[in-house]
């Protein structure tokens, strides 16, 4: 859960953790180095701690109560906290208010420090691999009242270039019926898959369809993406869009069965040379309908 002033961003179940964390080290009077040498972590990544953008683990919560001296309630607060935060629920409303791109520069943090990326969406082409005119359309779309669609897309746009980042592997499921989905005319939506087709070449990124003929062999759930391998030391997440909020899992279990749920859409999903066929039926079809 967060709270809201209006006009102010939304203050999340991790900020609350790192703020209570942060009043433990000061009034113990300790630095952030003495803190990280006693977790056996970075000062840099003490400091993420506290502001927020790393959660902390329930072992590192254990060595922060001992270290500053505090008491057992605290413990026992902090670890409430830790919890509820493991699964973060951010309304779109709160998101907007706090900024029209923020949600863009956030993902884009998230991409920055994960080696593995692995993105499935059954509705629509994954952010990565729109273009221009195409992400326009779906902001569009996905309207929820602000006006900040040129700098989403800017924001989108930019994002991109982290797949040259030859360290970093991603892994990419869509639906036929997401390449299909046309938001705009026939012309936009074959550059569009034709965009995905060049994408395809490029050795860090496997793309992945599932097709809609023959006998279905899984349920599409929602939309999600998951951050896993983290440079930052943090542990992975997983990020479900709904219709409402933004929800960030980053409890082991419920990972796990995101983790198992992805691995059961990439064992039905085509590549490679039967993928790009795909494609072209899909372009050949847009170009009869044109005509």
């Amino acid at each position: 859960m967060t709270s809201q002033t209006p006009g102010k961003a939304a203050v999340t179940q991790r900020q609350r953790l790192g703020s209570k964390l942060r009043a433990l080290r000061e009034l113990a009077g300790l630095r952030n180095e003495d803190l990280a040498a006693e977790l056996t972590l970075s000062p840099a990544t003490v400091s993420r701690i506290e502001s927020g953008d790393r959660l902390a683990r329930l072992s590192e919560i254990d060595v922060w109560v001992r270290v500053t001296g505090a008491a057992t309630t605290a413990r026992d607060e902090l670890v409430s906290l830790a919890e509820a935060a493991a699964n973060q629920i951010s309304p779109w409303q709160s998101r907007l208010r706090a900024g029209v791109d923020q949600t863009q520069r956030e993902t884009a943090e998230l991409e920055a420090t994960a080696v593995t990326i692995r993105c499935y969406d059954h509705a629509v082409v994954p952010g990565l691999l729109q273009v221009r005119e195409y992400a326009q359309l779906v902001f569009e779309m996905a309207d929820v009242g602000d006006k900040g669609t040129p700098g989403k897309v800017e924001g989108r746009m930019h994002r991109q270039a982290v797949l040259l980042d030859q360290s970093k592997q991603f892994l990419i499921l869509i639906t036929e019926a997401a390449l299909r989905w046309r938001p705009g005319p026939v012309t936009l939506q074959t550059d569009q898959l034709r965009h995905i087709r060049a994408v395809m070449v490029l050795p860090n990124i496997q793309i992945g369809i599932l097709p809609l003929r023959g006998q279905a062999k899984v349920i599409y759930p929602e939309s999600f993406q998951i951050y896993a391998d983290r440079t930052d030391d943090a542990d992975t997440l997983v990020v479900v869009e709904l219709v409402t909020d933004e929800v960030t899992i980053s409890e082991p279990a419920s990972v796990a069965l995101y983790l198992r749920e992805f691995d059961r859409l990439r064992a039905r999903a085509v590549y490679d040379d039967i993928a790009h066929a795909l494609i072209d039926r899909i372009v050949a079809d847009l170009e009869a309908e044109r005509t």
